[in-house]
């Protein structure tokens, strides 16, 4: 399930555009997306732009970001993959 790209707000006035897609177990019911957005904006709000640039660090964050879709969605969900990610 493809959800549209957010803007979310960096530290320093930059910002982060990020759109995730969330893969569902094969037992799930129609995922509805505003969990994983809160969730997004929650887990990626104040961050610095030069952590958001280091690829460990956006990795770290999306197994962060999966384990708390996990428990939202009570197990359905799967998988979490970033389909746009641009600082500015």
């Amino acid at each position: 399930v493809a959800l549209d790209p957010i803007q979310v707000n960096l530290a320093g006035g930059h910002y982060l555009r990020v759109g995730i897609a969330l893969q569902l177990t094969a037992d799930a019911k129609e995922a509805e997306g505003s969990k994983a957005l809160d969730a997004t904006i929650e887990l990626f709000s104040g961050k610095t732009i030069d952590k958001l640039a280091l690829p460990e660090e956006r990795e770290k964050l999306k197994h962060h970001l999966l384990d708390e879709l996990v428990e939202a969605y009570e197990g359905e969900v799967m998988g979490v993959y970033f389909t746009d990610f641009v600082t500015q």
